[in-house]
């Protein structure tokens, strides 16, 4: 767990003689425990720092949810891709300046939930009502599926309930390492490893607490080594002076390492933010310059790169990703129809894409 540094742990008093609420108390041996009867308590402590969010990502609340599984709120007006999220944890350590969970989860500490077997029985009422057809879900949503990985092992755990559920893909994404976790399981034909990626220079100046793109890759590589499928992210795609060369030397990067028969999905989005984040994301980046560009506000509200803009992005990242004879791996990201239209040519309904495995939402 290197670089997570926890002020604090607080545990909800109904789960504080949980076996895993013990197991999550010994591996952060040296901090103060304080046992509170709800995460409000942790949240009135958190609300009078003078930054919320980033006091939020070093105090750890271990809870229990009262349920899990929904699906992802797609945008409105948006081309939704019949995507389900799994909470189980919320917020992350990370501080990416862009980050809509700053100005989304409202002081919520990192919070991490211990009744996985209440989330199993979820999962098998899941399976039981779509029997047929492909479903893709992932934990990315509202966490970082790995940063907390070392400590919880929910990626074990939930590889356990997706193996030899053929439809069923589960997704872990991530700005983190390879966990060492996911290396002592087999993996599953349909568990997918992904990787959000940026150029390093990004990273470095956004993504504050996160690997490296070179460390990124590289546990992509171990992953495929191992037998897993891994999947990558760029999203949010930054516009700014000397993107394209960047972005090239980050597609050329990942060839190097990761052979194309081993990638599921690529995903592509352009910067797009709510309008809550642009004054909380100035206060706490000042050094940022991603917010210095022209922006349209967008009929569902949020402030977007202008439509042409977006669309010259993807057409280059897709010309890049073509040059590896990986054009086939690409879908779009929270966007709308028009925009899928000029990415593809035209939309066939109920399309199915063999790197892509289940139907598009048109």
């Amino acid at each position: 767990m290197a670089g997570l540094r926890i002020k604090k742990v607080w545990v909800d008093r109904k789960v504080e003689k949980d076996g895993l609420t013990r197991k999550l108390l010994d591996g952060l041996a040296g901090r103060p425990v304080e046992i509170v009867d709800s995460v409000e308590a942790v949240r009135r402590f958190i609300r009078q720092h003078s930054d919320p969010v980033g006091e939020s990502k070093q105090h750890l609340f271990i809870t229990a949810q009262p349920s899990f599984i929904r699906p992802c709120p797609c945008t409105p007006g948006c081309l939704g891709c019949g995507y389900w999220t799994i909470d189980l944890d919320l917020n992350c350590p990370f501080d990416c300046s862009y980050c809509i969970l700053q100005d989304y989860l409202d002081g919520q500490p990192l919070t991490v939930a211990v009744n996985r077997e209440q989330l199993g029985s979820e999962l098998e009422e899941f399976f039981k009502q779509r029997p047929s057809g492909i479903t893709r879900i992932g934990t990315g949503e509202l966490a970082d599926s790995l940063a907390l990985d070392e400590l919880t092992e929910n990626s074990v755990f939930l590889i356990e309930r997706f193996r030899d559920r053929p439809g069923f893909w589960l997704e872990l994404k991530s700005k983190a390492g390879l966990p060492p976790a996911l290396l002592r399981v087999s993996p599953a034909d349909n568990v997918v490893l992904s990787w959000s990626l940026n150029p390093q220079a990004v990273i470095a100046s956004e993504e504050k607490g996160t690997a490296g793109l070179e460390e990124r890759l590289r546990a992509a590589s171990r992953a495929v080594g191992h037998g897993y499928r891994v999947g990558f992210h760029f999203d949010p795609i930054l516009h700014y002076p000397g993107w394209h060369q960047d972005y090239e030397r980050v597609v050329e990067a990942i060839f190097r390492l990761v052979p194309v028969e081993a990638i599921a999905w690529v995903s592509l989005g352009s910067l797009r933010f709510p309008p809550g984040l642009l004054p909380l994301a100035r206060r706490r980046f000042p050094q940022s310059r991603i917010y210095e560009h022209e922006f349209i506000r967008s009929a569902e509200g949020k402030y977007r790169y202008p439509r042409p803009l977006r669309q010259w992005l993807y057409r280059q990242l897709a010309e890049m990703f073509a040059g590896f004879g990986a054009e086939d791996r690409l879908y779009l990201c929270m966007e709308t129809v028009e925009v899928w239209r000029e990415f593809y040519g035209k939309i066939k309904r109920g399309r199915q894409n063999l790197a892509f495995p289940f139907p598009w939402q048109c």
